[in-house]
């Protein structure tokens, strides 16, 4: 996809963190925008940011993880919007605890999230993207932990190496057809999304020292947005965003069980 002017993006958690960057980014090259979140002040707050760009800009309240929300939300967005060329399925959450630390909630909610969330966006969304023929394109987020799992990290881990599966099938199934997938592995960004998993951490002086380290070498979501969309323009398959991530797709590849060592040495 050359230009994103006068295209319309569906956004997943738009309300906070990468998918607010992604629309405060995409409104600068004139993209109309349908925003989703759970938190409706989030996406409101959003739209505030995008006043005065003479955009059609839409908020829709969905929970990803409901299957009939996100059948309504796609119909709603198409009568709204009147077409849809790009879907990011951004919305995610994470937990940091142990895997005997978890609850099997906990792991129904993540998954529910982390994975319902983008089959089902992928799903509803791709007859109208079918529409644009050729000119349309998804984008899925995973994370660098789909090429190593940390510790503390088994749900996070399992959903987004899903998503890096599912997208690269999805590639192969859907990119002869003019319909783009790009998967995207961020490395720490500056959101919010830490913040949310500190409140669930089984050792929460431990990990607000973990989050402390990990926000000094976090790269800016409108930075990582920008990388995002560089990639999108340019249709490739995927995109590694952030020298964290980068440094760990190459050790997972060159030194498989090395890597996977090295969280032993950290402090548990």
């Amino acid at each position: 996809m050359k230009s994103f002017d006068n295209k319309v993006a569906v956004i997943t958690g738009a309300g906070s963190g990468i998918g607010r960057a992604l629309a405060l980014a995409l409104g600068e090259k004139g993209c109309n925008l349908a925003l989703v979140d759970v938190n409706e002040q989030g996406v409101k707050e959003t739209k505030r940011e995008l006043r005065g760009k003479g955009l059609k800009v839409t908020t829709h309240v969905a929970d990803v993880s409901n299957e009939k929300a996100m059948k309504a939300l796609a119909a709603e967005v198409a009568a709204a919007q009147g077409k849809i060329n790009l879907l990011f399925n951004n919305a995610g959450i994470t937990y940091a605890k142990s895997f005997e630390g978890h609850s099997l909630a906990d792991w129904k909610k993540i998954i529910g999230i982390n994975i319902w969330g983008v089959i089902y966006g992928c799903h509803f969304f791709l007859p109208y993207l079918r529409e644009q023929e050729g000119d349309a394109h998804i984008i899925n987020l995973s994370s660098m932990v789909a090429f190593m799992g940390p510790p503390e990290q088994t749900s996070y881990s399992t959903t987004k190496a899903a998503i890096k599966g599912f997208s690269e099938s999805l590639w192969a199934e859907l990119h002869p057809q003019g319909v783009g997938v790009t998967v995207v592995h961020p490395g720490a960004i500056r959101t919010a999304i830490m913040d949310e998993a500190l409140k669930s951490a089984e050792d929460q002086s431990a990990f607000a020292k973990t989050k402390a380290m990990v926000d000094k070498m976090a790269m800016p979501a409108d930075k990582a947005a920008k990388k995002i969309l560089k990639a999108v323009r340019k249709d490739k398959m995927r995109v590694v965003v952030g020298l964290d991530a980068m440094f760990f797709e190459g050790a997972k590849r060159a030194m498989p069980e090395e890597i996977h060592k090295m969280f032993l040495l950290m402090p548990q």
